[in-house]
């Protein structure tokens, strides 16, 4: 039998510090909300680099075309295979006729000067090639 005085009745609880909790749960949902990304996931987005599966045809079929840039005698001579053009129209003349799927490939030399590199892209352009890509070459 227990004589004490609080015999009868249920200990009382401290008081919760309910402010310290709520105060750890916005902390907590903040943090959470800062660090989600709001990109979509990686199985969602668009590869840079696509397959292409084209039926029936060669993998010559869309090749590049290269456009060497080099100085002859001081005048600027652009080179595609065996052909060597002197002129800018001439060279478009000659872009003019070739497929245009695989692009082109303008190559510039190291002591070719820029604006003959950049007249041969326009001529590409004006040829009607959607890829064009500029690549120094390295000197020998």
């Amino acid at each position: 039998m227990n004589l004490s005085p609080n015999a009868g009745r249920p200990k009382r609880m401290p008081p919760l510090q309910l402010v310290s909790m709520v105060d750890m749960i916005f902390l907590l949902l903040i943090y959470f909300l800062a660090s989600t990304s709001y990109a979509p996931p990686e199985s969602h987005l668009a590869p840079a680099l696509m397959a292409q599966q084209v039926a029936g045809g060669r993998a010559a079929d869309f090749a590049p075309q290269v456009v060497e840039v080099a100085p002859v005698a001081g005048e600027p001579a652009y080179r595609i295979g065996e052909r060597v053009l002197r002129s800018v129209d001439a060279l478009r003349a000659v872009l003019e006729e070739l497929p245009k799927e695989g692009g082109v490939f303008v190559k510039g030399a190291g002591n070719v000067e820029t604006r003959w590199a950049i007249e041969a892209i326009q001529a590409a352009r004006d040829a009607g090639f959607v890829k064009v890509t500029y690549v120094p070459m390295e000197l020998r």
